[in-house]
């Protein structure tokens, strides 16, 4: 799969055409040991520098994700990346067996769960803002969120999302993208369970 998804130059404010596909390999991994963890870790030095910035220290300025070679020929794992101009501008994994829904009203039903989901450094405002530069591009992580929905409805899901919410992340996933914040999860560092119901992913695709 590779299709052109829109995405918002931050210097014009206009929308550009980037690629989002699923043939994600090693090379895309190298790519983002090579070009990211650079700037990720310069980025969370210079806000640990500073008077209570070290709370936007994000969660995982610490991955590597070539450690995830192995899961690329996983059936029930699928790797997702959007490119611009041949750069890549993020990544996600995502699973359809190891989680199953926590709603009471969806109580075990199947769902696609997002394991693990980054955009490029550069387009982290927080990030760029500590470094003293602007944001490149914004709504790449949103695309790659649209991507799992639409294969949560391929698989007949019919949009059930599940994920471990970052601390820095917990807005979007329930102000933005209108998710379900079920329980913290004492088994994955207390991180925040949110889920989409079959309504919620048809409300976020129909733009509601």
């Amino acid at each position: 799969m590779r299709e052109a998804v829109p995405i918002i130059d931050n210097a014009s404010g206009e929308l550009v055409d980037a690629d989002i596909f699923d043939e994600v390999t090693l090379a895309h991994f190298i790519e983002t040991q090579a070009e990211w963890r650079p700037i990720v870790l310069a980025a969370a030095r210079a806000l640990s520098q500073k008077p209570n910035q070290g709370i936007l220290i994000p969660r995982h300025f610490h991955w590597d994700w070539t450690r995830k070679e192995a899961e690329l020929k996983l059936l029930a794992v699928r790797f997702y990346g959007v490119a611009y101009e041949g750069q890549l501008q993020g990544i996600m994994k995502v699973e359809t067996v190891a989680h199953t829904c926590r709603l009471p009203e969806q109580q075990g039903k199947p769902l696609v769960y997002i394991d693990y989901i980054e955009v490029a450094p550069w387009n982290i405002k927080v990030l760029m803002t500590a470094m003293g530069q602007p944001q490149r591009f914004r709504a790449v992580g949103t695309r790659l969120f649209e991507a799992a929905v639409q294969q949560s409805l391929e698989e007949d899901f019919r949009g059930r999302l599940g994920l471990h919410a970052l601390p820095g992340s917990e807005g979007f996933y329930i102000n933005e993208c209108g998710m379900t914040p079920v329980g913290r999860d004492p088994h994955k560092e207390n991180l925040l369970w949110c889920e989409f119901t079959p309504e919620q992913a048809e409300r976020y695709l129909s733009g509601e």
